[in-house]
């Protein structure tokens, strides 16, 4: 079940990776009449969560248990999108405050069903210039956007373009900063610099194919539950500069929603944080996130609805294997959905807190 929030205006298989950043995907259910992104939140790795996820007697890292009971809200959407908000650096692995994750968490990710992966995070420096190297390698056959090997890189990957049902959909994504840990030269790393931003969406105003643009954002105050005034000034400057949909990051918290109005008129909506699709981050509001869907008409390509899912992270063991993390939709499991019970009353109550919390913060109604 997924809370819907209406707006006032109106399965996903990669084909294959063009040059120039051209990404095609099909629709899944080709009697549909909209196409449906998913986004979702911060995708972290702390050292306990790869440390669990090891297998002793496979000698291999198990993180099917993380995905598995998202899996359905994946499968029913066309375009899945993630913020990697680690290194896939190699040995020695290592978590906060610089991440080092196994490769086959990455492939975890993918194996659940996302397609498309936002790098431009605080921690994407976490590995130097070798660790940005290697993650970039790993995934080079995946779309991914934020981080490059070198600004002509950049200049032919970036906007990442995805096409989709005779629609064509322009993404960007920028970082407030990278903990000091500088991209060294050539890398590149997209940086909330408002003299870029502008150059780079002008650019892409000037492709009149373009029939969406969406900003995937890390930005924000670590733990707050409702934005600032700085989200929502440049919220509206890239509003009025011609983005249509603003996705956030970073605070590690779901934060408030609204509906801006650009300078032509357009309303823009903005999800300002996402929250965490998992992490080790196990005190309130931080033990969880959302999955946000977007539903874009195939005639019109306007933004029907967006829904949110709330999903809560589980860190123990369920249904007697080992301890692991789990992603649990908080509806399908308060609704009965799931194959299980928590543990004990204490973590079920922390993921009805969660829950609740959420579906306050969030309104059901169009902000006006």
């Amino acid at each position: 079940m997924k809370r819907t929030i209406p707006l006032l205006f109106c399965c996903l298989v990669c084909l294959c990776t063009a040059a120039q950043s051209q990404h095609y995907f099909s629709m899944k259910d080709t009697t549909k009449s909209y196409v449906r992104l998913l986004f979702a939140g911060d995708a972290m790795q702390h050292s306990t969560q790869y440390k669990w996820a090891w297998v002793e007697r496979t000698k291999s890292y198990n993180y099917e248990p993380n995905f598995r009971y998202i899996r359905p809200y994946l499968a029913d959407a066309d375009i899945n999108i993630v913020n990697l908000e680690t290194t896939l650096s190699g040995k020695p692995y290592g978590g906060y405050p610089r991440f080092r994750t196994p490769d086959a968490y990455f492939y975890a990710l993918v194996d659940a069903g996302f397609q498309v992966f936002s790098l431009a995070n605080n921690h994407i420096c976490d590995g130097d210039a070798k660790g940005m190297h290697r993650t970039l390698r790993v995934m080079r056959d995946y779309p991914h956007m934020g981080a490059y090997r070198s600004q002509k890189e950049r200049e032919e990957n970036y906007p990442l373009i995805l096409h989709i049902a005779d629609m064509k959909i322009a993404l960007f994504t920028a970082t407030y900063g990278t903990n000091g840990l500088l991209p060294v030269s050539p890398n590149n790393v997209n940086y909330i610099e408002t003299e870029q931003l502008e150059i780079d969406l002008t650019k892409s105003l000037r492709d009149t194919t373009i029939d969406l643009r969406i900003m995937y954002i890390h930005w924000g105050t670590e733990y707050q539950l409702k934005h600032n005034a700085y989200q929502q000034g440049l919220g509206q400057w890239l509003a009025d500069l011609g983005i249509d949909l603003i996705i956030g990051g970073h605070p590690h918290v779901v934060q408030d929603y609204e509906v801006l109005t650009a300078a032509d008129g357009r309303r823009v909506p903005v999800m300002y944080s996402l929250g965490n699709l998992i992490s080790n981050q196990r005190w309130e509001d931080s033990n969880g996130g959302t999955l946000t869907t977007i539903d874009v008409d195939c005639q019109t390509h306007q933004i029907m609805n967006i829904d949110y899912i709330p999903v809560y992270v589980h860190k123990g063991k369920l249904l007697g294997e080992p301890r692991n993390y789990y992603c649990i939709p908080t509806f399908d499991y308060l609704d009965g959905q799931l194959p299980f019970s928590l543990p004990n009353d204490s973590l079920e109550q922390d993921l009805r807190v969660f829950h609740n919390r959420v579906i306050n913060r969030i309104p059901a109604t169009p902000v006006e």
